[in-house]
């Protein structure tokens, strides 16, 4: 095709990016990706030649204002423009106070090609430097600047600014409604677009491919009747979905109902379709045939009318077209199953200052198995509990009975600040355990003649309960280790073994076991 190494891997990082494996690829990745990362950006670094910065300061200046500012200005104003509210349009004007460095490359190829001079690249390098440095602070920047705009502007404009949000979703459900035929001839330009593409390609490369197969095989004219029969059986689910595609589907319904003068223009549609299809199964015959082209029509129109009237065809299509869907939107079918994203009335909450933010319960969490009630999260936070993810399983709108545990996902809703508290609320609130720096220990334990061990059951010799150890087995003549159960009665020279830390194995030992000097004596 002619593209570079870098086009060709931003398509296929593109095509990827739509995968169920898009983040087992990104995770894999991600390594090279940093590594490489550096790599370019020490390329960069020791492409820029101090003095000439010196050199140029105040034009990297100047652009570094023109930039910051004009990109926050502008930035903000074309949010407001698309119809989102102040706050929303001036965190995302403030966001885009830097050019990137997708520019070193644009400066580097035009310094090769010789349409800039050779001074440019090192002023864009530094330029995208200092933009890129100053990006954080201007993103905090931006609720300053709201605050101080409200403030400014006047009352009756920030009402109708602060209302934009909800002012263009009902304009937008408006036009919806009144849209039907907008919508449906969107709909079939798209589709019938899509499925043509599909015919023509399936017929280039019939024509390309398999017809001097046919011939060569076959011979001239069974050759041609071969890949002409092949041909259309293979493009017939796409010519039917031409034909059939929308005309069940409720804007059609719609259309029929308001206004018989639209059945008119539903015939025309119609008729368009059956005709780009037959117009298809045409082109097909006549190259292949050499009968006259009014036969060529006719057959042309029949096979059409058969392909509609197959009810094979219909199945085949429809799975066709199922299985694509599916494998196009895998991705947000298995993010609504897993819950990942955002609602959908995110969107409306963010227009109102208020936001929904998905956190997951530490697993040393305090919080674990306590009531929602009793945390208290609207009292303490000035946040709601929209929904609570526990594995595959959802829970809308927690009562205040829910439980809590670690390992959660807690859909919250609320102001900036308050989740913001919120989450630091939770990273603080932990469970402190015990550390425990001795580590686990097998000995074995004899019993001998005068222990107090003997003749109690394993349940009731306080091994677990006053020494914290646990007997793991007994060992039996053959060096064998039987496994261990309470109702086991402990006797002399049992040879028991015991899991513990080490200074609970030598208390154990200590007082479980008399020593040699006292049997002696007995």
């Amino acid at each position: 095709v002619g593209y570079s190494s870098a086009f060709g891997a931003f398509m296929m990082g593109s095509i990827l990016a739509e995968t169920v494996e898009a983040e087992k690829i990104e995770r894999v990745v991600s390594p090279v990706k940093d590594l490489f990362g550096a790599i370019f950006f020490v390329s960069v670094g020791m492409l820029v030649d101090p003095a000439v910065l010196a050199a140029y300061w105040l034009p990297i200046v100047v652009l570094c204002i023109a930039i910051i500012v004009g990109q926050a200005v502008f930035g903000t104003t074309s949010f407001l423009l698309s119809g989102q509210p102040l706050r929303i349009a001036v965190q995302g004007g403030f966001s885009l106070a830097q050019i990137g460095e997708f520019a070193f490359i644009i400066a580097s190829l035009g310094i090769s090609l010789g349409v800039t001079s050779d001074f440019l690249y090192p002023v864009v390098v530094a330029v995208s430097i200092i933009t890129t440095f100053f990006t954080p602070y201007m993103i905090r920047a931006a609720q300053p600047a709201c605050r101080l705009l409200e403030r400014v502007v006047p009352q009756n404009v920030m009402h109708r600014l602060m209302e934009r949000g909800t002012h263009a979703g009902a304009q937008s459900a408006v036009a919806a409604t009144d849209g039907v035929w907008k919508r449906l001839l969107m709909a079939l330009v798209s589709q019938v677009g899509a499925y043509l593409t599909l015919s023509v390609a399936v017929i280039l490369i019939s024509f390309t491919v398999l017809l001097p197969l046919c011939r060569g095989a076959l011979g001239h004219w069974p050759g041609n009747v071969a890949c002409g029969l092949l041909t259309v059986l293979v493009a017939s689910p796409f010519l039917r979905a031409i034909v059939m595609r929308k005309n069940h589907s409720d804007e059609w319904k719609q259309l029929r109902r308001r206004s018989r003068m639209n059945h008119v223009g539903l015939w025309v549609t119609f008729g368009v379709r059956y005709a780009l299809a037959t117009a298809a199964i045409y082109y097909v015959i006549n190259f292949l045939s050499p009968f006259w082209w009014v036969w060529n029509t006719l057959a042309s129109v029949l096979i059409v009318a058969l392909i509609i009237a197959s009810r094979h065809v219909k199945w085949v299509s429809i799975k066709m077209e199922r299985v694509f869907l599916q494998n196009l939107r895998s991705r947000e079918v298995m993010a609504q199953t897993n819950t990942a994203g955002e609602p959908g009335y995110a969107g409306r909450l963010n227009s109102r200052n208020i936001h929904i933010a998905e956190l997951e319960v530490p697993e040393d969490s305090a919080w674990g198995g306590c009531h929602l009630r009793h945390l208290g999260f609207s009292h303490h936070d000035g946040v709601m509990i929209a929904a609570i993810v526990r594995g595959s399983h959802r829970i809308n709108v927690p009562d205040g009975d829910t439980m809590i545990f670690p390992g959660d996902r807690i859909e919250a809703i609320g102001s900036d600040e308050s989740l913001q508290h919120f989450q630091q609320r939770m990273n603080h609130e932990l469970a402190v355990l015990p550390q425990t720096a001795s580590k686990l220990l097998l000995r074995r334990l004899l019993v001998r003649e005068g222990s107090p061990l003997i003749g109690t059951a394993l349940r009731d010799s306080g091994i677990r309960s006053a020494y914290h150890c646990m007997a793991v087995g007994f060992e039996d003549a053959d060096g064998n280790i039987e496994p261990a159960t309470a109702e086991r009665v402990i006797v002399r020279h049992d040879a028991i073994w015991v899991v513990g830390e080490d200074d609970s194995l030598h208390t154990l030992l200590h007082n479980m076991v008399p020593p040699k000097s006292a049997q002696n004596t007995k």
